[in-house]
């Protein structure tokens, strides 16, 4: 999988980053998910682009640190190809044990056939979820992550932003404070 970073979508354009600002998106999301909505307290995670372009690669199981991915697809092979989401909603992420195999085993996975232009709205954190491995073709995503009230009051560790995309400057112990004005 290849990523390009916040720091480096930032130094190298604006509009990724106006649309993260935008207020109308801001206005827009907690109508879709129900609840208020925040940007992303830790910068690296807010935006990210993310790129499978080998037969085999795949963004595998796993849960995000934050509440919300808003997932804007740039490019993605036909769903016979792979590239389509895989996802177990309601799921708990338990960080010391996290155990994908026996929820895998003991919950229906869902798909979610996604396609060049789709944008998706994902509850990220409570979602077990995964890019079924793409056999042909290229599948080019740009992530956006927002947090949910509660998690602007708490901190929230980056173990899975960090193992993916992080540089070593992106690093850190964890955001957190309770500062709801993001």
């Amino acid at each position: 999988m290849w990523n390009v970073t916040r720091a480096a979508i930032k130094a190298g354009g604006s509009v990724i980053p106006s649309l993260y600002r935008s207020t109308v998106m801001l206005d827009w999301l907690p109508i879709v998910v129900g609840e208020p909505v925040h940007r992303c307290p830790h910068e690296p995670e807010q935006f990210v682009i993310t790129q499978l372009d080998r037969a085999g690669d795949t963004h595998g199981w796993h849960w995000d640190d934050y509440s919300f991915a808003l997932v804007w697809v740039a490019e993605c092979p036909p769903p016979a190809d792979g590239g389509f989401v895989e996802c177990v909603p309601d799921t708990v992420w338990d960080k010391a044990r996290p155990d994908v195999e026996e929820t895998l085993r003991e919950r229906k996975v869902r798909r979610l056939d996604v396609l060049a232009g789709d944008v998706y709205v994902m509850r990220t954190n409570t979602t077990l979820h995964r890019v079924h491995p793409i056999a042909r073709g290229r599948r080019t995503i740009v992530n956006m992550t927002f947090a949910s009230s509660r998690e602007l009051c708490t901190v929230v560790s980056h173990e899975t932003m960090d193992a993916l995309w992080a540089t070593s400057d992106d690093r850190g112990n964890g955001v957190g404070g309770c500062n709801v004005s993001s």
